[in-house]
């Protein structure tokens, strides 16, 4: 790795509350000699006046990188950050900027270590979470898997918005500790339970922690009260509500583990599930997306039912159920990175036409069909619209005992799994 030359190299230095007092003598060594200094105004107010030039990181992180970048050849420039700007900090951002040789990071001791430390609790088996800035999407999630939490929060995510999520989801049994304005003059550390954060206002600028409650009496493994927040990939058929008498409206767990590969899921990966049935394909893409969404599509009314029962028994909250008939009700939905289409109740050619003009790029469409005109008509589809494309038959046979020890095998109904990847 090439190193870059001390008037070409990038600093990014990490400043507490107290601002320049509590630096290292690197970080001021650093800051003292810089030609150029990019922050927040309140973090650039704390640095004492020399001849370097102070340029506020406020017009936009776009115009600051621009900026730097122009700068940066002229001598050695500096951009100051919260805490530890590798731990959910800008640190990150300048490092695929500008690469690793020319970029040297100055971490300060970072807020959640004086929150945990302030608490009187270890942090190293902690789960980290940030809504500073960023979508509060998959919070729930989060959160009940993980025994002990930390949240970044912000003026709009703050943590009492935070509480009013995890209420509504039914979180419960977590004791909150409030660490607002960490290791400045205004730093306070509160207890509290949810309900009590929920109608409270708070400094942006706080850690929430989340601890189990040992007082509550729904404070499990988790400390959250949930029917099921994990499950193993490949649920038995069996586990599912399914519509009767027709019980075989259900994608086969064979089945649907091959399908579910096909679709080449990732945590945050947004899933359309067409023709959901009884969302077994849903439940277990929720699994996998945990911080993502699915979104289940039925337009039978019994169906959708089946659907919302197989959530509740799952604990999915990351699955939202879509009544009505695609390709009309998939026009509002988020663009999907994925999509899995189970039934088209006879409109393949225009739900395809829709996912082609929908699927982000790189995204992957999986057809599940019983017939070889739908095989054909889907291949064809997919083909025409420029799909990279492949085509899979799944025989299953059961073993099924007979009695006196003896097994033989029953076969399931063949199913064609035709997958599309954009390119």
């Amino acid at each position: 790795m090439e190193e870059a030359t001390v008037a070409d190299r990038v600093y990014v230095v990490g400043v507490g509350a107290e601002g320049y007092s509590g630096l290292s003598p690197r970080a001021r060594e650093i800051l003292d000699a810089a030609e150029a200094i990019f922050g927040v105004e309140r973090l650039l107010e704390t640095i004492p006046t020399g001849r370097a030039a102070r340029i506020s990181g406020n017009p936009g992180v776009a115009k600051a990188l621009s900026l730097i970048e122009s700068t940066a050849g002229e001598g050695g420039v500096a951009v100051i950050a919260s805490g530890d700007p590798g731990f959910f900090g800008i640190g990150k951002l300048m490092v695929r900027r500008f690469g690793r040789g020319r970029v040297e990071i100055i971490p300060h001791v970072s807020s959640v270590q004086l929150a945990f430390a302030a608490v009187g609790e270890s942090w190293e088996d902690a789960s980290f979470l940030s809504v500073h800035g960023r979508s509060i999407g998959g919070l729930v999630e989060a959160v009940e898997r993980a025994p002990k939490v930390a949240i970044f929060t912000d003026g709009i995510n703050s943590p009492s918005a935070v509480a009013k999520r995890l209420l509504a989801a039914g979180v419960r049994g977590r004791r909150a500790f409030l660490c607002e304005e960490m290791g400045g003059p205004k730093e306070r550390v509160r207890q509290m339970k949810l309900a009590e954060l929920a109608g409270m206002e708070c400094s942006p600028l706080s850690v929430l922690i989340l601890l189990p409650d040992p007082e509550s009496a729904t404070a499990g493994v988790s400390g959250v009260q949930s029917p099921r927040s994990e499950w193993p990939l490949g649920i038995p058929d069996e586990e599912f509500q399914q519509r009767r008498p027709r019980r075989g409206l259900i994608t086969k767990l064979e089945v649907r583990l091959a399908a579910l590969g096909k679709m080449g899921l990732t945590s945050r990966s947004v899933v359309w599930d067409v023709g959901a049935g009884s969302g077994a394909v849903s439940i277990e893409a929720a699994g996998i997306a945990r911080e993502g969404q699915v979104y289940a599509v039925e337009r039978d009314e019994e169906g959708i039912e089946i659907i919302r029962a197989n959530l509740a028994t799952f604990g999915c909250r990351n699955v939202v159920v879509v009544p009505g008939s695609a390709p009309e009700a998939l026009e509002g939905l988020p663009a999907p990175d994925a999509v899995f289409v189970g039934g088209s109740g006879g409109k393949l050619s225009a739900i395809l036409d829709l996912v082609g003009r929908r699927l982000r790029p790189n995204g992957r469409v999986v057809v599940n069909a019983a017939t070889l005109e739908t095989v054909g008509a889907a291949l064809a589809h997919l083909r025409e619209m420029g799909f990279a494309v492949e085509s899979t038959l799944i025989q299953v046979s059961r073993g099924k005992g007979l009695g006196e020890g003896l097994t033989h095998f029953e076969a399931l109904d063949p199913v064609f799994i035709v997958a599309g990847r954009r390119s």
